[in-house]
């Protein structure tokens, strides 16, 4: 079974990929609608549009897992990935333009030029869906000027309780129309999930590093993929294996590792009945 995260990848890349080879297959840029048949065409730009595709998702991958704050680099961390993609596929146009047109494509002149071709088309074909996705994971949207401009005014460091949710920049993250009633977080394919009352989203993140931004909520981590808020926990159960599961007010349920038991215990939620959680909540 396909998980959730790429299923919804894929429902977001296919479409836009397929329309950028169809549109380079009809056109034929750069020689190759003279050279080549409508079949070849669509062989030529489908395979390399795919690669393209796989190797700028792997470099992707790559820097998120050395990169801690990815929403103030990512510019920098998108600026390279580009230029490295553009670098892997010149290599291989020049390979392929030498075997199947027999064009001179080994000269730094030569490679410089084809260098400026690729980049312009992984421009083209990447830029809808790039800023579709930064869109979608918060780092295009207007809510993180909110700590700067609005958060500071509002309320004094000094006056500002540790436990207040005001004290938790990752709720800054979260897209406006999910609002800030934070329920759980989740880790998803390398990304964090966010549910609230009003819905769930993803977010450029690791779940590490969120958790970090929110030591002014009451909450703790039950999985190494799961973190939930105190509030949302509306009772607990335990299954035939021992394990406990959390029930949250949304109806979601919530796996609790044997290594955070403990915590979750000490935290009183393993006791939790249904009426108990909604008067806290």
């Amino acid at each position: 079974m396909i998980p959730s995260g790429l299923r919804g990848l894929l429902a977001r890349r296919l479409p836009v990929l397929g329309v950028s080879v169809a549109a380079l297959t009809v056109l034929g840029p750069f020689g190759t609608f003279q050279d080549m048949s409508l079949s070849q065409r669509l062989a030529y730009w489908g395979g390399l549009l795919l690669v393209g595709t796989l190797e700028f998702d792997l470099v992707i991958l790559i820097t998120r897992r050395v990169v801690s704050d990815q929403t103030r680099r990512w510019p920098w961390m998108l600026a390279a990935a580009i230029m490295i993609v553009s670098l892997i596929q010149t290599a291989i146009v020049a390979v392929l333009e030498q075997q199947r047109r027999g064009m001179d494509a080994g000269s730094a002149p030569a490679l410089t030029e084809l260098y400026g071709y690729v980049l312009v088309i992984t421009l083209l074909v990447a830029a809808a869906p790039i800023w579709l996705e930064l869109r979608r994971h918060g780092l295009i949207d207007a809510s993180p000027t909110a700590p700067s401009t609005v958060a500071p005014p509002a309320v004094a460091p000094e006056s500002a309780p540790a436990s207040g949710p005001d004290a938790a920049p990752f709720l800054d993250r979260i897209p406006p129309r999910l609002g800030r009633d934070l329920l759980a977080l989740e880790m998803e394919d390398h990304y964090v999930r966010v549910h609230t009352q009003l819905g769930s989203d993803l977010i450029l993140l690791r779940l590490r590093d969120a958790i970090a931004e929110l030591s002014g909520i009451d909450g703790l981590q039950v999985h190494r993929s799961h973190w939930v808020a105190a509030s949302a926990v509306a009772t607990a159960e335990r299954n035939a294996d021992g394990k406990l599961t959390l029930i949250l007010t949304d109806g979601r349920r919530v796996p609790v590792s044997r290594s955070y038991n403990a915590a979750v215990r000490a935290a009183g939620w393993a006791e939790r009945d249904g009426g108990a959680s909604h008067t806290q909540g």
